[in-house]
């Protein structure tokens, strides 16, 4: 079942940084993705005029193997142009920082993170129906279906 739990940082002069963490999730469990979306980027009403804000996300990636930390620009707002983005930009399966690395904000980042896991892996349930073959009433004559064509030979 997705779990959407929401996300809301202010970035400013005091507190440029904010980091999202991929939240622990119990070994049982196999997360099928896990993704970070964010939805509104704000200016504050206390903003300066004529001051740019930049905030920048920071997300490690996988490239053949080797971690790499990638830097983006998500947003710019000024007072009297943008105050508010609607960005959609998502970051999956991983931690993300925030930063304002210009301006003094206050800068609003509103998002949220969706998670799609289920109990087990597929080769665990094979392994666990497999096991139980024996209890369950399986219809042996019952040809398998491929693409509503029988299997059977007549």
């Amino acid at each position: 079942s997705p779990s959407c739990p929401l996300l809301g940082v202010t970035l400013s002069e005091k507190e440029p940084i904010a980091q999202f963490d991929v939240p622990d999730i119990p070994e049982e469990y196999v997360v099928h993705s896990h993704k970070l979306i964010i939805k509104q980027i704000s200016l504050g009403p206390e903003a300066k005029t004529g001051e740019f804000n930049v905030v920048q996300a920071e997300t490690n990636v996988n490239d053949d193997g080797e971690k790499k930390t990638v830097k983006i620009p998500i947003a710019v707002l000024k007072v009297g142009e943008t105050r508010s983005l609607r960005p959609n930009v998502e970051f999956p399966n991983a931690s993300v920082t925030f930063k304002l690395v210009q301006g003094t904000g206050p800068v609003y980042v509103c998002g949220k993170a969706e998670m799609n896991f289920g109990e087990f892996d597929d080769g665990q349930i094979y392994e666990e129906y497999s096991e139980e073959d024996s209890e369950l009433d399986l219809d042996d004559d019952a040809a398998p279906q491929t693409n509503g064509k029988s299997n059977k030979k007549k």
